[in-house]
């Protein structure tokens, strides 16, 4: 069933997201996965990250091991789906935008027609950890908050008011959870895609989190080393970063953070210092893309006296 349209929403083709066509499509529109990320709700990218993309800053990662096994998993599943549903006319979906919003971009892995009219669609998923992460009874809505988020914006803007999520778990049992529309949800999306689209317009680009796509991205905005180079550090950012280093392994995604401030602040900086102090440096990592390495003897340096600092600054 080759449609313009399928409810509120225009085709506009299939195609790869990470094919040419794919990124221009893309680019300036937001699908599940993207508000996802600038809701804050995305375990594998960030406001800042997404922002960063959406520039045209960095390029997407590539995919992981556990989403091409997706892909494969992903026919079996919904001939699962489909014989669950003899009700339905199931058809793989496409790439759509809603007709009035054109920055509602949305993927959807099939779409469900009854006579002629779309009714409701399914989001095919695999989890190998589906017994501990987020996802609860089947047949009910109790979904990761990500996949809750994703299939709200279609909803949205395929003007349905349910959409279904066939799961294949980590024991290779097929499970079925069942969303329904909530439009003051929605709304709020709506609101924070709009802001987050004017960011991109207007250049103003998201603090820095604790998020690990933030550090990934900054590693990836300064991919050259200048060896000569070093700055110095502000007190503040420099007594951040030796708190972080001797802190304790909770304080990890505390310590991320610091970490992508420091890089951030370095750009192609190999070293960083303070006070005379070298506190970390820039070196390359297996994958050729540099990191922040905290200097190994920094243990053994005093913590920087930032209120001193700020009484001189002061007095000059």
């Amino acid at each position: 069933m080759l449609t313009v349209t399928a409810g509120s929403a225009r085709r506009l083709g299939r195609f790869r997201p990470d094919s040419r066509r794919g990124r221009k499509e893309r680019r300036g529109r937001l699908g599940g996965s993207s508000i996802a990320a600038v809701i804050g709700k995305s375990p594998w990218t960030s406001p800042y990250s997404e922002w960063c993309l959406q520039k045209g800053l960095i390029q997407p990662e590539p995919p992981t091991e556990a989403q091409q096994r997706g892909h494969y998993l992903e026919p079996g599943i919904l001939a699962w789906f489909k014989d669950q549903h003899p009700e339905f006319r199931v058809r793989r979906g496409g790439t759509y935008v809603h007709v009035a919003r054109d920055y509602q971009l949305c993927s959807p892995d099939a779409l469900c027609w009854q006579d002629g009219v779309l009714v409701e669609g399914v989001e095919i998923k695999t989890d190998a950890d589906a017994y501990g992460s987020g996802w609860g009874r089947p047949g009910t809505a109790e979904v990761p908050i990500y996949y809750r988020v994703q299939v709200v914006w279609y909803m949205d803007a395929f003007g349905v008011k349910r959409w279904r999520i066939a799961l294949l778990d980590g024991r290779l049992q097929f499970r079925e959870y069942v969303i329904e529309y909530d439009p003051a949800e929605a709304a709020l999306l709506r609101d924070a895609a709009e802001d987050f689209l004017a960011s991109v317009f207007w250049d103003e680009m998201p603090e820095l989190d604790d998020h690990p796509a933030t550090y990934i991205t900054v590693r990836k905005l300064h991919p050259k080393i200048d060896p000569e180079a070093s700055v110095q550090l502000p007190g503040e950012l420099a007594a951040d970063l030796h708190a972080a280093v001797l802190g304790a392994d909770e304080a990890e995604k505390h310590k991320r953070h610091v970490l992508a401030r420091v890089g951030d602040y370095m750009g192609l900086a190999r070293r960083a210092v303070h006070n005379g102090r070298q506190y970390a440096i820039r070196q390359l990592a297996a994958n050729g893309v540099p990191y922040v390495k905290p200097d190994p003897h920094l243990d053994k340096t005093p913590p920087p006296d930032t209120a001193n600092e700020k009484t001189t600054e002061e007095a000059a």
